[in-house]
């Protein structure tokens, strides 16, 4: 099986970077090394990578901090801006752990920028210190790399400017070829993490999760916070895949944990922090009686959930999110997504909204071939352009009335990046 993350598309394009640096964060083993090295040696610059868990390395840095200059071909003197399509890349990799990393990279880009394209990669802990300060603010983009979708698996070549996006209102739906219906369906049925993909195998998988769960939280977890009851926090990550979907109570967390609401809140933003799950808050708008408070979490990792239904609207919702971070980094919108839940019960699993205005409505049914009432009444109330019912039935297609859809999986992915 191939990969080709679709995001050098635009991490990697001048035209979303206009020179500045681009720092590529994600969750771990998602593939941002592998992404850098293709690239670099595609380019014939696969000299031009530093990873700074790398002891030589570090050993090097330490006689010459600008080390790496030795292996990068400079314009001559006479003509010290270069094009930036002339200019060679620097990727660092992991270079947040040095301790002052930030004054480190603001000095070789401010004294280089005109002559080298840098691309710093890394993971919870990039992502994580580089909020703390403003050295490098107007020097960097931020992109993320989120588990894979179909477009990754296939050779054709992305174009982020003819892609769909909500602004641009109702879709036409491209039809789904074989590879693209048979990745979604790795894809849906495994992971969206390559080393378990690219293997193939359910028993394979678990292995690997099991390893994945405890580098994360005995690395990440332990660098980043300081939470001293490890072992409790990992009895909560347990707990959470039964509730995916469903507003998060933390009354009945703490209960059965023993332990503070805080304590709860602070475990849980512990662990968006390190990419084990990400959170969506509920949208209120023009909605009377809507539930305002409790968030609904899911994993970056839909594998997890052995229950078929619980997988599909975990995989569901991360590629609706891994498709907001792009529109965002393209600068189509300021997208975000949340869900909808009234307190008379009435609720839709997703909205994805532009300055807390709606544009569009998802709701996953995994079995389901008939269109839920829910999805007709919150377009109408909300005024939304567009509704599409979310099946597990791969390749089906119907329209209801002008925006409202039932649709395969498959084609719901063929509008998302």
């Amino acid at each position: 099986m191939t990969i080709n993350p679709i995001i050098g598309g635009w991490a990697l394009v001048n035209k979303y970077l206009r020179d500045w640096m681009s720092f590529i964060c994600g969750p771990r083993q998602i593939g941002k090394t592998t992404l850098i090295q293709t690239h670099l040696r595609n380019i014939r610059q696969e000299a031009n990578y530093f990873n700074w868990d790398s002891l030589s390395v570090r050993r090097e840095f330490a006689q010459n901090p600008h080390f790496f200059i030795e292996n990068v071909r400079l314009p001559s003197a006479s003509r010290r801006i270069a094009p930036w399509n002339k200019r060679p890349w620097v990727a660092f990799d992991e270079i947040h752990k040095y301790p002052r990393w930030k004054n480190l990279l603001k000095g070789f880009y401010d004294e280089w920028k005109n002559e080298i394209r840098f691309v710093v990669t890394g993971s919870a802990r990039l992502d994580f210190f580089r909020r703390s300060g403003d050295s490098l603010v107007g020097r960097y983009f931020l992109f993320r790399m989120n588990p894979l979708h179909p477009h990754d698996l296939e050779a054709e070549v992305f174009n982020p400017e003819t892609a769909w996006h909500p602004r641009r209102g109702i879709p036409e739906f491209d039809t789904v070829g074989t590879s693209f219906s048979g990745g979604a369906r790795a894809l849906l049925e495994l992971s969206g993490y390559p080393e378990p993909l690219s293997v193939g195998t359910r028993e394979f998988y678990r292995r690997w999760k099991d390893n994945h769960i405890s580098l994360i939280t005995g690395e990440d977890l332990r660098d980043l916070t300081k939470i001293a009851s490890i072992q409790k926090l990992q009895t909560l990550l347990f707990l959470l895949p039964e509730r995916v979907g469903s507003p998060l109570s933390l009354n009945s967390l703490k209960n059965t944990l023993q332990c503070a609401h805080g304590t709860v809140e602070s475990w849980l933003e512990a662990l968006e922090k390190v990419f084990l799950l990400f959170s969506l808050s509920p949208f209120v708008g023009k909605l009377k009686r809507s539930v305002v408070k409790e968030k609904k979490y899911y994993f970056w990792d839909w594998g997890v959930h052995d229950e078929q239904g619980r997988r599909f609207e975990n995989f569901v919702a991360v590629q609706l999110q891994r498709a907001v971070s792009a529109w965002n980094e393209w600068g189509k919108g300021e997208y975000r997504i949340m869900y909808i839940r009234t307190k008379d019960g009435r609720e839709l699993d997703f909205v994805i909204v532009d300055q807390n205005r709606p544009l569009f409505l998802i709701e996953c049914k995994w079995g389901e071939k008939n269109l839920a009432p829910s999805v007709v009444y919150f377009k109408e109330r909300l005024s939304v352009p567009l509704a599409i019912q979310v099946s597990g039935v791969p390749g089906i297609l119907r329209q209801y009335q002008r925006g409202v859809f039932l649709s395969g999986y498959d084609r719901l992915l063929t509008l998302l990046p």
